[in-house]
Parts: C-alpha cells; structure tokens; sequence
C-alpha cells in the first residue's frame, strides 16, 4: 500500500527552510537537495498535525474537560532575565 504524503503548508515549508538553514552538516547541500530535506521535514511537521487532529477527534467530554483542567494549571512560560 503506497503511503500518501499529507499536503504540507507554506508555514510548514518556512519552518522547514529555517531548521535545514541551521543545521551545519546540511549547510553543503544543492539548492534541490536543501528544497528535499525541507519538503520532508515540512511534511513530518503536517504528518504530526494530521494525528493529532486524529486523536482530538476521538477524545470524550471528559477528555477535553480534563485536558483544560490541566491546561489551567500549568504555570505560564516566562522569560529568564538573567
């Protein structure tokens, strides 16, 4: 059964581009070669949302009631000024 790549959007692309950009080893590549590994990266990035979309679909009442509990709770990121 042939695996169907998921459709990765121009975000997807931007953050891709961003990540091959600053990874040293890939820094020799061909312009083609970087588009590839981008594209792939892009297309993990639009995989990872797909599932997640999956399993959202099948969460319960209580699921999601428990997920914003813990939600609330988590104390909010903040920026050392160090």
């Amino acid at each position: 059964m042939p695996i169907k790549p998921v459709a990765a959007t121009d975000m997807d692309m931007a953050r891709a581009r961003q990540i091959v950009r600053a990874l040293e080893p890939l820094k020799t590549l061909t312009g083609d070669d970087f588009e590839i590994v981008a594209r792939t990266i892009a297309q993990s990035f639009a995989e990872g949302r797909r599932q997640g979309l999956d399993i959202a679909k099948d969460w319960s009442e209580d699921d999601w009631r428990q997920f914003k509990a813990c939600s609330r709770q988590a104390a909010p990121l903040t920026e050392s000024k160090a």
